[in-house]
């Protein structure tokens, strides 16, 4: 019998979530590529979610905030609605 510990990983609470949130976006503010910083499920817990413009380099980014996973999502850029509906508008003709 072997061990597993590597597929049961410990989850975060949504209060220790919530504390790697905020010093992940003091750690990723000013940064380029990041254009939101928020909190999802991860199994039976939570993890700090990043929102990206687009792809970057998996070095400057955090994996983990204390013990608190970091997952990195590309949602592209971040503009208001009204805007994002003209840009709609123009390319339908």
């Amino acid at each position: 019998m072997g061990c597993y510990c590597d597929r049961m990983s410990k989850t975060a609470t949504l209060q220790q979530a919530r504390a790697a949130k905020a010093k992940a976006a003091r750690m990723v503010s000013g940064h380029p590529d990041v254009n939101g910083v928020g909190i999802t499920r991860d199994g039976d817990g939570y993890a700090v979610k990043l929102n990206l413009s687009g792809r970057t380099k998996p070095d400057p980014l955090p994996k983990q905030i204390d013990g608190v996973k970091v997952r990195t999502v590309v949602v592209g850029s971040i503009r208001k609605l009204e805007t994002a509906r003209k840009a709609v508008r123009a390319k339908a003709g």
